[in-house]
């Protein structure tokens, strides 16, 4: 990734499906996108994303 780049995860309430979701949305400077997993899907995965995502809801090391 490049300094400048972003990326960002989050909860989302799909109203249609009344689902929970995570999102995750990139803005690169060659391109950009928007994923989403089931919550159960995204929680299989280890990593970085996962960790950050627990932290910023829970305000808690997801290590902890």
């Amino acid at each position: 990734p490049a300094p400048a780049d972003q990326e960002t995860w989050c909860l989302v309430f799909d109203e249609p499906t009344r689902r929970l979701l995570v999102r995750h949305e990139w803005q690169a400077s060659r391109h950009s996108g928007c994923d989403e997993f089931e919550v159960a899907e995204f929680l299989k995965q280890e990593g970085a994303a996962q960790a950050a995502l627990i932290e910023s809801l829970f305000l808690v090391p997801a290590d902890a």
